[in-house]
């Protein structure tokens, strides 16, 4: 008789005689999901507070300790010894719950976001201690459970995780998490546990494959913000096609479709496949538009497989081999996979690689698939064909769309106001720094009141984050749209989830975007435009942000070049944003040497930076008038908004 990816017979010969099994069905399923969901959040909170450290610390220091923080899963081989399988659990998975319950009190803070990854890391090892005797596709079924229930809890929250978020909403969603995992996680205490097998090489690598699916999920496949800023479409629309792609995944695992020998060419041919499909969706070189909702689909199939006979080997419950924490030790390697490629691709946004950075996600697709490769044709038996159960498992995941419930019918706290009569407009330019404040918590709430004190008719903002890793892949414009009851017009630049964007009450006419020219493999500037409509009369508005760093005056200038010839000298324009470039500058006197002026005198000393310079400028044309300007300070960013009052002549 055959074992299901639940559980396993009594009467298994592998099984030493009269040793208890662990836990069966849910609480062992519920362990690996509710830790694999509070991983994911984890990492989420922790991206941010990385690049705050880096800029308190200085970039060598950082990439060291962040380094270090994510070899600490190679730690696991001395817990187990010291503690034994129990103490690793108790480190990896308790330590993990407990974390996550510190930032909800504290908020999250370097400390708890080094302290969290680190712990996360023994966690992952943690895992396959806690689900040894499960198949593959068990273990599979419960970490896409725990993935897609985290996203739904996140698109209940408009994607502004409940790490960084006060109120009864985020600390139930945290409780829902720590308790389920707490109650899991003692019944597995409660129960005896699966001996260890001999575990080669070869099948402990296995276990390497969950770091490159949760990298996969956390950019990818599972960011509601993602697929919305790349696929443009609503988030409504991008959470039900991640949900689709879900409930796909987790019937296919259940129908038992899977064979039990799987050649390792057809894992690689997957992981490759996978790779390319999701290399091409997201990066700084990427495509956009609908077929990115194929893709997030069939990845979110293809990944949970590779992930499932990647997983069969270390998880089988006999086997000759070496000792145990050799799966420690690919486990480890897996956390390390993680770190390795989610960081770099962050900080690609700020920094250029020597190759594009659209291969990182497209490597961790390859990885997962060499990983199956590795552990194919190996491992435990799988479940029989189950057309009813895929069913249901299918149809399940149907639950997962009451986030997208919560998150369409609650109304936005901010009202626009009323669409000027008189031909004044008020335009506020804010680079928001993806809603990251000065002491580096997310916290668009801020943005927002920064914002709504000026009352504006026009924002035009700068570094807003729509699934960027730097705001722990928040959809930032589509929440500040919202909380401001103002429309979104979103302007791509850099990997496409981060850019510039126009938010407005003015009835729009027309709009579009642009990239600039770029010479290297870094990130590509962008703009965004729109004609809005004021009385009778029309204006366009432009939003943008140019190069930053001393030594680029250069690349500025070509920007600001690439910028005027979009622009074409039409009237009535405004055109604000970071500039990188202060009074006197080359770029400025290009710019104000067409038919374009400063909204104020460029001698004024107000400084736009919280480190004293003044680069965040509106210009407009000669038509148009400027009155009230003013560049208040505040927290919110590590740039103040320059706010200014425009008035066409009727």
């Amino acid at each position: 008789m055959a074992s299901s990816d639940l559980g396993t017979r009594t009467g298994d010969p592998a099984q030493p005689s009269g040793a208890p099994i662990v836990p069966q069905g849910p609480a062992r399923l519920a362990l690996i999901a509710v830790t694999v969901a509070v991983l994911a959040q984890t990492l989420r909170f922790s991206l941010p507070q990385y690049d705050h450290f880096a800029d308190q610390a200085g970039t060598a220091v950082a990439g060291a300790v962040i380094l270090l923080v994510f070899l600490a899963g190679f730690a696991s081989p001395l817990v187990r010894r010291v503690a034994g399988p129990r103490g690793l659990l108790l480190a990896g998975v308790g330590g993990l719950l407990a974390v996550r319950l510190l930032v909800q009190i504290l908020t999250p803070q370097t400390w708890l976001a080094l302290t969290g990854t680190a712990i996360g890391m023994i966690a992952i090892a943690a895992l396959y201690e806690a689900a040894r005797g499960l198949s593959g596709v068990g273990f599979a079924t419960a970490t896409v459970a725990g993935i897609s229930v985290d996203s739904a809890v996140r698109m209940a929250l408009a994607t502004w995780d409940a790490s960084w978020r006060s109120g009864i909403g985020p600390w139930l969603a945290c409780l829902l998490f720590v308790g389920l995992g707490a109650a899991a996680l003692w019944r597995e205490f409660a129960s005896g546990a699966v001996q260890a097998p001999g575990v080669s090489w070869r099948d402990a690598f296995g276990a390497a494959a969950l770091g490159p699916f949760l990298v996969l999920h956390v950019l990818v496949l599972s960011s509601p913000a993602f697929v919305a800023s790349s696929g443009w479409k609503s988030l409504t629309t991008a959470h039900l096609t991640i949900v689709i792609g879900q409930g796909l995944a987790l019937a296919f695992l259940a129908s038992g479709l899977a064979v039990r020998a799987v050649p390792g060419g057809v894992c690689v041919l997957g992981g490759t496949l996978l790779g390319i499909a999701v290399g091409a969706v997201a990066g700084t070189y990427a495509v956009s538009g609908v077929e990115v909702l194929p893709v997030i689909i069939a990845g979110q199939v293809l990944s949970a497989w590779l992930l499932a006979v990647a997983c069969r080997a270390p998880l089988r419950r006999a086997g000759e081999g070496g000792p145990v924490w050799r799966v420690d030790v690919g486990a480890a390697t897996g956390g390390l996979l993680t770190g390795l490629l989610l960081v770099s691709y962050q900080v690609s946004a700020m920094e250029p690689m020597p190759f594009p950075n659209n291969l990182l996600p497209g490597l961790a697709g390859i990885l997962l698939g060499g990983l199956a490769a590795i552990a194919a044709a190996r491992g435990g038996p799988l479940p029989a064909r189950a057309p009813l159960r895929a069913l249901t498992a299918g149809a399940a995941a149907l639950v997962l769309l009451l986030g997208t419930l919560v998150f369409t019918v609650a109304a936005p706290d901010g009202q626009a106001r009323a669409v000027p009569a008189d031909g004044r407009i008020r335009v506020v330019s804010y680079n928001i720094h993806d809603a990251v404040n000065q002491e580096g918590k997310l916290d668009p709430e801020g943005v927002a009141r920064t914002i709504e004190a000026q009352r504006p008719d026009v924002v035009l903002l700068q570094e807003a984050g729509r699934g960027s890793l730097l705001s722990g892949t928040t959809d930032v414009g589509v929440w500040l749209s919202r909380r401001l009851g103002m429309k979104l017009l979103w302007g791509p630049a850099a990997d496409g989830q981060f850019g510039n964007a126009i938010l407005t009450s003015l009835p729009v006419l027309r709009s579009g975007t642009g990239r600039m020219p770029k010479g290297d493999w870094s990130q590509i500037r962008g703009y965004v435009w729109a004609r809005l409509k004021v009385g009778e009369q029309t204006m366009d508005v432009w939003s943008t942000r140019l190069e930053g760093g001393a030594d680029e005056s250069a690349e500025r200038t070509r920007e600001v070049a690439a910028l005027l010839r979009a622009w074409g000298g039409a009237p009535r324009t405004i055109i604000g944003g970071d500039f990188n470039a202060e009074p006197g500058s080359t770029e400025i006197a290009q710019i104000l040497g067409t038919e374009l002026r400063s909204a104020t005198v460029s001698g004024d000393p107000t400084p736009t930076t919280a480190d004293g310079r003044r680069v965040d400028w509106i210009f407009g044309s000669d038509d148009l008038l400027f009155g009230d300007y003013d560049a208040p300070r505040t927290p919110a960013s590590d740039h103040y908004p320059v706010a200014v009052t425009v008035r066409l002549s009727f």
